[in-house]
Order: structure tokens, then C-alpha cells, then sequence
């Protein structure tokens, strides 16, 4: 998530056609069709999608306040490897330049621009899926994973990176996150760590990162990848199934089982790695309550938009939910 003054100010460039003069700006570097670029939604960056040459396309951008350019590009290296390796991924697109990463200066400030194809398909919610689309989620990341154990090119954040973001951003007055943290360094700390347990994961693989073109899944969004423990992606990935609660992660769910029954069709992965899910749920509530906080923080309502009220508040009410997780 980012701040969300830098999000108000982005978005006020919308208009009511969806339409971005700061998206068109970007667009410049790249081949498209004049005047396609419309909005789509903004979190950890600002999506818009496009055409070219009537082919739709995707449009992703941040703040160099937010990201490195360097992470960006490691990020890319990852997808194209992948690519290389079978798994299907929304493939990312040179600029005119010949750049996978362009550094663009605007009236807003400086922007890191990337292009993907967009993946034909669609989305699948989870109180809609059978068990045997439940089978498959699993395979599609046991496939991913099996895939990423063969990558080791460095450059994407690391475990310690993030527990290290997590000590600098939080204030000693959240004292049952700073407890967490400090339960999370040792037991981390403590795990085991080799080419068959650990890799570059992709630390968001829910159901909205993957679009289905008939039983394939596409796999979209790696800018959150990061150097952990395979089984952290089942935590991250089935948050929703077990509510964010490390306390009510259930490895009998018959959903769960169907999951890893779909994962163990592609690459093998033992119980004791399964019994440490509610650990990596709990780094996650600690990780996004991080980044929240960092969102969050400083308020000033002078000015905003009248949807951005409503989105601090839900906002904040998710920051109240991790909390109590943390105080359990």
C-alpha cells in the first residue's frame, strides 16, 4: 500500500472517462493507441490498462519514493525467467527505448513505468470454487515454485529485509506488533533454510494474481516477490480461507487439503513445512500492518477527496483487526 497522499494526488488526475494526462505522459515511452489508457486502481502502484495495436495491455507505475527502479527490474528479470521456464505470466514489454524500466519525470515527480501484456481469462472468487478448481490453485503454485527453485539471481527483497522495514516503520507505542516482531525474529531466525524449502516466492498468489484462461492458470503482479520459505506462499495465498488468523489456520480444511492435494501433483512439500503456516500468516498480519501504518501516517484531511475519508477508515479499521491478532 502506498501513501495515500500520493495516491489522492495521482488520482485527482482522473476524470470521469477514466482518462490520466499523467497516464498519457508515461505512455510516450511506449508503443499504444492514442487515447486508450483508462484507470483501473491503485494500491501498492497505479494500474491503468491500454491497447496497442488493439491488444490490450497494462500500464504500471509508482513513485520513486515507493520503489527502486533496481527492485523493479529484478522483479522483471524474475518474470522473464519464468517465462522462459513454462509458467505463464503476463510477459512485459520493451519501450521504444528498449528499457524494461523507464525513470519518468512528471509535473507529479518521477515515476518507474512498466508495460505488461495483459493475460486473456478470467478471475475466480473464492466462496465460488470447486474442489477440483481448489486442486488446481495448488497445482499452479506447486508448478511456480518448482520453477523458482531453479532461480537465484539477486535483487528482490529478502525475509530480513522486511522484518527490518517492520522494526524501522512501527512506533515502541504498538507494543503487541513490536512483541510480534520480536516473536517472529527468533522463530524465523531458527528455520532451516535450503534449495528445497526456500526460493523466491511470490508472496501474493491469491486468487486475484492468477487469471484462468479455461484450467491454466496465468500468474500477474510479482512486485511484491520475495526471498522466504516456499510454504510462507500458502499463507499468503489462503489468507481468506482461514479469516487473516494465524489462530484459526486449520490444516484439516477439506479446501486446504484439495489445495495441497493440487500443489503435491507438481512438487513435493512435507508436513512439518505445512505446520508452519500459521507462522507466515502471522509475518504477513505483521508485514501489511507495516505498510499500513507507513499508508496511514501522517493523516491530513485538509483537502482530500471525498472517497479517500471512507478508505482511511477502512483502512484504519483493518490496522484495529491486526491489532487484537497481535494481542491473542
Amino acid at each position: 500500500m502506498m501513501k495515500l497522499n500520493l495516491m489522492q494526488e495521482v488520482v485527482a488526475t482522473v476524470n470521469q472517462q477514466w482518462e490520466s494526462p499523467l497516464a498519457d505522459t508515461l505512455l510516450q515511452h511506449w508503443d499504444h493507441d492514442a487515447g486508450s489508457a483508462k484507470y483501473w486502481r491503485s494500491s501498492a502502484n497505479f494500474v491503468f490498462f491500454f491497447k496497442r495495436l488493439g491488444q490490450d495491455h497494462v500500464l504500471r507505475f509508482n513513485h520513486a519514493s515507493e520503489r527502486t527502479a533496481k527492485a523493479i527490474q529484478a522483479e522483471i528479470d524474475y518474470v522473464n525467467a519464468l517465462a522462459t521456464s513454462g509458467i505463464r505470466v503476463a510477459q512485459p514489454v520493451r519501450s521504444l527505448a528498449g528499457a524494461y524500466v523507464e525513470s519518468i519525470g512528471t509535473d507529479q515527480g518521477v515515476f518507474h513505468t512498466v508495460v505488461f501484456e495483459a493475460l486473456p481469462g478470467k478471475q475466480l472468487e473464492l466462496e465460488e470454487l470447486t474442489p477440483d478448481q481448489f486442486v488446481r490453485w495448488g497445482k499452479a503454485l506447486g508448478e511456480f515454485h518448482q520453477a523458482a527453485t531453479h532461480y537465484t539471481q539477486p535483487g528482490r527483497p529478502t525475509w530480513q529485509d522486511h522484518l527490518a522495514f517492520i522494526a524501522e516503520t512501527l512506533p515502541a507505542a504498538e507494543t503487541a506488533a513490536r512483541q510480534t516482531l520480536t516473536r517472529l525474529q527468533q522463530q524465523l531466525g531458527e528455520l532451516s533454510i535450503n534449495a528445497q524449502n526456500f526460493g523466491l516466492i511470490h508472496f501474493d498468489f491469491e486468487l486475484d494474481n492468477l487469471i484462468w484462461d479455461e484450467e491454466q492458470a496465468g500468474l500477474i503482479d510479482f512486485d511484491d516477490s520475495a526471498w522466504y520459505w516456499f510454504a510462507a506462499d500458502f499463507a499468503f495465498a489462503l489468507g481468506d480461507l482461514f479469516g487473516d488468523s494465524a489462530a484459526k489456520v486449520d490444516l484439516q480444511n477439506e479446501s486446504f487439503r484439495h489445495f495441497v492435494e493440487g500443489y503435491r501433483l507438481a512438487r513435493p512439500i512435507d508436513q512439518a513445512e505445512l505446520q508452519r503456516i500459521p507462522l507466515f500468516v502471522s509475518m504477513s498480519n505483521l508485514m501489511t500492518f507495516a505498510r499500513l501504518y507507513r499508508a496511514l501516517t501522517p493523516v491530513n484531511p485538509a483537502g482530500e477527496l471525498p472517497w479517500m475519508a471512507g478508505l482511511r477508515s477502512k483502512l484504519a479499521a483493518k490496522m484495529q483487526f491486526y491489532r487484537d491478532e497481535f494481542s491473542r
